[in-house]
């Protein structure tokens, strides 16, 4: 499925209208990712007849990511989307040239989750954190419903095994990184499960609120049309976790989480997959009752939580921040203290 032939005569009129000042907007975010885009929200100006997003890559490596985006805006809401059609963006158009592809979509009502869960003591409520777990649960279970396809066995450890083992060659961490996984591939490998479309990059700075649902779920240049759904359950969990103790110095304690400090990366991970806290079991849930949605054993929670640590390490942009999920997943217990217990 290929998005509708671009324009080869310049940027789009949106652009175009933003450079010269005929159209009104905002620089909405700039990303510092070596594949780095431009994102401007278009909101009044001569011809614009709605508000959109315009998003403008910075290398060549972003122009593909910014062209795959489209693509897949235009496959996804060909589907029968029901109640969340309106939270994925329309494709509007697409401008080639120059090896550059600019890519113009609706803008989505609605507030960054991010700005929540950044404001003052937002994640040491339990209330407030368990609302944007179900926010997100809502949302991805009738996501998964709507676009669900024929059953298949689960191949996704083995394949994120694969990826790890490709990119970190000789890295330390490795052999311990490539022990977990394999423990959740002996896991996870009898069981099948429907594909279904995959968003691929779903953390809370791509969800959209309004009031008390997701209004928005935006930037799906990662995204596939059939794929495993347990990566978009195991992301939003994780990134959720990963940013805890943003805001807390160093060693210091992070407020509304007995236990935890801020001592080095991933230790918000840590505590929400093993500790004993509200927080850990709200993460927890939210994994294990994801999985039953799609019919497969909430005790599997852990084994999820492992192999999306090591797709973030296998496709992570910056090598820093890869290199950083690797060595988190290395230094993870191959099973829960309590799960330790029994064996």
């Amino acid at each position: 499925m290929t998005v509708p032939s671009p324009r080869r005569s310049g940027l789009p009129p949106q652009v175009a209208g933003l450079e010269s000042g005929t159209t009104r907007g905002l620089l909405l975010s700039m990303s510092k990712d070596p594949d780095a885009k431009l994102t401007f929200l278009a909101t009044s100006g001569s011809g614009l007849r709605e508000r959109v997003a315009v998003k403008v890559p910075t290398t060549p490596r972003a122009s593909v990511a910014v062209e795959a985006e489209g693509r897949m805006l235009v496959a996804i809401r060909r589907l029968p989307l029901g109640a969340i059609r309106d939270t994925i963006p329309r494709y509007v158009e697409s401008t080639g040239g120059s090896g550059t592809t600019v890519l113009v979509s609706t803008a989505l009502p609605g507030t960054p989750m991010s700005v929540s869960y950044h404001g003052w003591l937002h994640t040491a409520r339990r209330d407030a954190v368990r609302a944007d777990f179900r926010r997100v649960g809502d949302w991805l279970r009738t996501f998964q419903q709507q676009t669900c396809g024929a059953a298949m066995p689960l191949r996704w450890a083995t394949n994120v095994r694969d990826d790890v083992a490709g990119r970190w060659d000789g890295h330390p961490d490795l052999p311990a990184a490539l022990g977990r996984l394999d423990l959740a591939e002996e896991m996870l490998r009898d069981q099948v499960l429907p594909r279904t479309a995959v968003h691929g990059d779903l953390w809370f700075g791509n969800v959209l609120v309004t009031d008390d649902r997701v209004s928005g779920v935006i930037d799906w240049e990662s995204g596939t049309m059939a794929g495993c759904p347990l990566r978009d359950l195991a992301r939003f969990a994780l990134s959720y976790c990963l940013y805890l103790d943003r805001h807390t110095r160093p060693g210091a304690r992070v407020l509304g989480h007995p236990g935890l400090r801020r001592n080095g990366f991933g230790t918000g991970v840590r505590y929400g997959l093993l500790g004993s806290s509200w927080f850990s079991a709200t993460v927890r849930d939210f994994l294990a009752s994801g999985l039953e949605d799609l019919g497969l054993p909430r005790a599997l929670w852990y084994a999820v939580a492992l192999v999306g640590l090591g797709e973030v390490a296998a496709t992570a942009n910056d090598e820093t921040f890869g290199s950083d999920h690797l060595g988190l997943l290395a230094r993870l217990p191959a099973y829960p203290r309590w799960e330790r217990r029994r064996r």
